[in-house]
């Protein structure tokens, strides 16, 4: 697989798992602050974790490449659980 792919499925499964997280915490009726604290934990822990990976491989391109890669992909997290919240307040009863 060349770095194109990995990041694309990496990428789409996350922003997948975030967009489902925030569902799930709407669909059980949680307060706010419980709604926010869950979307934060879904949208910085799994970048947190792979840059943690990526740091116990000491390569600094590989760093430096994917460390703005996993950066964006925590900014792209961010702005998908804020619409997904907004479009799901309009939708779901």
């Amino acid at each position: 697989m060349n770095p194109v792919s990995i990041f694309l499925t990496i990428g789409s499964a996350y922003l997948v798992l975030v967009a489902y997280g925030v569902i799930r915490t709407r669909k059980r009726r949680l307060p706010v602050q419980v709604r926010m604290a869950g979307a934060a934990t879904q949208i910085i822990l799994p970048p947190l974790v792979m840059f943690g990976a990526l740091l116990l491989t000491q390569d600094a391109d590989l760093i430096e490449g994917w460390g703005v890669m996993l950066v964006m992909l925590m900014v792209a997290g961010a702005l998908l659980a804020i619409c997904t919240d907004l479009v799901a307040r309009r939708v779901m009863p």
